[in-house]
């Protein structure tokens, strides 16, 4: 740098214009560089690592969530639905949105049960881990 010079032709702290340029493009290069290095790492990072929603755990409780939320919303429709023909509101409704209720519950009852019931066939199928602990 010419802030060192010995003649003392510059003043110190100055660089020149082609010391300048060289910084400038060594700089550019090297954010250039990272900018690939971080790309190629973020993109490996999400081919990696799944997404929360993509698990198999969390696609059930979705299930579970629509299962109850659709019964009490078809429930309250049939009931909003006969209390505008027959006059009777909010009865209809009210029974209506109790079916749809104890329909969505009965639903997520037997969707858990046949899950079970497949978990623990996957479980018998699987072999018994041999224990590694010696018999003295």
């Amino acid at each position: 740098m010419a802030g060192t010079d010995d003649d003392g032709d510059s003043p110190r702290g100055t660089i020149s214009p082609a010391e300048r340029d060289a910084f400038r493009k060594r700089a550019k290069d090297l954010e250039n560089r990272l900018g690939g290095v971080t790309k190629k790492r973020t993109s490996r990072e999400r081919q990696q690592r799944p997404s929360p929603w993509s698990s198999p755990a969390a696609g059930r409780a979705m299930r579970f969530a629509v299962e109850l939320v659709v019964g009490v919303a078809v429930g309250g429709f049939i009931g909003w639905f006969l209390d505008g023909q027959f006059g009777t509101r909010p009865w209809l409704l009210v029974v209506f949105v109790i079916l749809g209720f104890a329909a969505a519950i009965n639903n997520i009852i037997r969707v858990a049960r046949e899950m079970q019931a497949e978990t623990e066939a996957r479980q018998r199928a699987t072999p018994a881990v041999p224990d590694n602990e010696d018999d003295d």
